[in-house]
């Protein structure tokens, strides 16, 4: 018996086919299947491709798959039945759940049910469990998300083109922005963030993450204010689920590779929460949409 794990990302989408145990078979990856970003068709696109990829020139008998995807839950619930009706007319599986990315993300982490999270990449969210009961906080889209590597992006893009202007301090990323994409001014970052504003914003929170690595003052405040934006989000889940204990937190997503974030996260949210037992997942979280899979199996 095998499963599919999906995880949906803002930049990426990772599927994996895995056998009874969880034991990682084979892995695909495509584009981002976001319906925020990318709409409803394309999303589907993404997944139907990728999980045909996993298929192909294989008898295993995939008794589920698993789809985990932003905001699918909460806020996407008629695109999130037009994605449903799309793959049962592609006749991918015989049985498919589109379910929450919070919710794998969580339980690639622990096999806890009460506890929180946040996951931080091109977008990000904070939630949790308690007893049934779920909340989220932030994950609205790349307006807001703050936290993430599209408000660590576009931070950036507002203090270098101050710094390019001369209405700020001069920052160190002018120079990582020349030495990694080659631009020498104001006009010309214009040209590259506005002809693909969706991917360059979060691409330059590598360019601030360098700079940060540095020493450069502006770029390491642009990533202490991201971890206390998230601390404050997660602080309100926690009050809203009345989590209690060593409940556990788990962090994932890229951009708390970044120490300079994590630490400032950390730091804020002990403030409040000392007994919580945060984690930085190292596994993918799309292990946690395979989890679930397989959990909907055995609990037949």
């Amino acid at each position: 018996m095998y499963v599919i794990g999906i995880d949906g990302g803002g930049t990426k989408t990772t599927a994996v086919l895995a056998n009874e145990n969880g034991d990682v078979v084979s892995v695909k990856k495509g584009g981002s299947s976001n319906i925020r970003n990318v709409g409803t068709e394309e999303a589907a696109n993404v997944v139907i491709d990728l999980i045909r990829g996993l298929k192909k020139d294989r008898k295993e008998r995939v008794a589920c798959i698993y789809v985990a995807l932003a905001a699918i839950k909460e806020e996407l619930k008629d695109q999130k039945e037009e994605l449903r009706a799309r793959m049962e007319e592609e006749k991918v599986g015989e049985r498919v759940i589109i379910g929450s990315d919070q919710m794998a993300a969580f339980r690639a982490g622990t096999n806890k049910k009460n506890g929180a999270g946040i996951i931080c990449g091109t977008g990000a969210v904070a939630f949790g469990f308690n007893n049934g009961r779920e909340e989220k906080v932030s994950g609205w889209g790349y307006l807001g998300d703050e936290g993430s590597g599209f408000y660590v992006g576009i931070e950036g893009y507002r203090k270098l083109q101050k710094s390019f202007d001369g209405r700020s301090k001069r920052t160190e990323m002018e120079d990582v922005l020349r030495e990694r994409w080659g631009v020498n001014g104001p006009e010309e970052l214009n040209k590259k963030v506005y002809d693909n504003f969706l991917e360059s914003i979060p691409r330059l929170s590598i360019i601030v993450s360098e700079a940060a690595k540095k020493g450069d003052e502006i770029a390491i405040e642009i990533l202490r204010q991201a971890g206390k934006e998230l601390s404050l989000a997660l602080s309100v889940v926690v009050d809203k689920l009345e989590l209690e204990g060593k409940y556990p937190v788990v962090l994932s997503g890229s951009m708390f590779n970044s120490k300079i974030l994590l630490s400032s996260f950390e730091k804020e949210f002990s403030k409040k929460e000392a007994n919580a037992r945060t984690m930085k997942l190292e596994e993918d979280p799309v292990k946690g949409a395979v989890k679930l899979a397989l959990e909907n199996i055995n609990n037949e």
